[in-house]
């Protein structure tokens, strides 16, 4: 996007006067080195959205009372519904010969 087109005073910006005003005030000097801050290296911060995803099931964050206390059921055959074994060890299973 053009210059002009922000604002309507495009000379404003394009002037060299208008540039070095900047510069006009007095930066202040420090020349002992012992009234610099101390310095503690670059400080990185993450951005938490970059993260990558974790694989597999995610993590339940539900919170569980007395409601969600029921215990484990027997598991039942889906053939026969017997408890005691699933349909891949059914004793009623059907068997296929070739």
């Amino acid at each position: 996007m053009c210059v002009t087109h922000c604002d309507k005073r495009a000379s404003v910006f394009v002037v060299e006067e208008t540039l070095f005003k900047v510069y006009e005030a007095d930066f202040p000097s420090i020349l002992d080195k012992k009234l610099w801050p101390e310095w503690y290296g670059t400080r990185v911060y993450l951005n938490p959205n970059m993260r990558k995803k974790a694989t597999g099931r995610p993590v339940s964050t539900r919170f569980c009372n007395e409601m969600d206390d029921g215990g484990r059921q027997e598991k039942k055959c889906g053939l026969c519904r017997q408890t005691g074994h699933t349909r891949r060890g059914c004793p009623n299973q059907p068997t296929y010969e070739a």
